[in-house]
């Protein structure tokens, strides 16, 4: 990454010193990378993307009994062991909101199982699941089709 910097002198809330035209964001401060914060460059974009991504990924680590540094590939780490005692609660027909048939048939929330139906090592019976906000496991108890 190159310094901006050098070429003018930048002062708060000043356009963006990144190279892309289009990226007037103004901000009191530059990042380390030299960008303006809440920069809208594609590599500013995914650098936020990745920070979010690893975040979450390290809450769902501890969340899961998870000790010691965060895998940084989820697909590639181990399954986690979990007892759980459940009281569950069945619900059919009209008593399931449209909302949740709509999201479960989505193409996000195909691609996310899928994904982790796809880590799952053959033969270990480990049932694969989709973590949103490190809060919420949904697990596929359908087993292997």
């Amino acid at each position: 990454m190159q310094d901006h910097r050098a070429e003018h002198e930048w002062h708060p809330y000043d356009p963006c010193p990144c190279e892309l035209m289009t990226c007037l964001v103004r901000s009191a401060k530059l990042t380390k990378h030299g960008h303006a914060v809440g920069c809208v460059c594609r590599s500013c974009i995914g650098r936020r993307n990745k920070r979010k991504g690893q975040a979450a990924q390290a809450k769902m680590h501890r969340a899961l009994g998870g000790q010691g540094f965060t895998p940084s590939n989820e697909e590639a780490a181990r399954p986690y062991t979990i007892e759980v005692t459940v009281m569950p609660e069945s619900k059919e027909g009209k008593q399931v909101p449209a909302s949740w048939a709509k999201f479960r048939d989505s193409e996000w929330f195909r691609h996310a199982l899928d994904q982790s139906t796809r880590a799952v090592p053959v033969g270990s019976g480990v049932l694969p699941a989709v973590v949103i906000h490190g809060d919420w496991a949904i697990v596929d108890i359908r087993g292997r089709r």
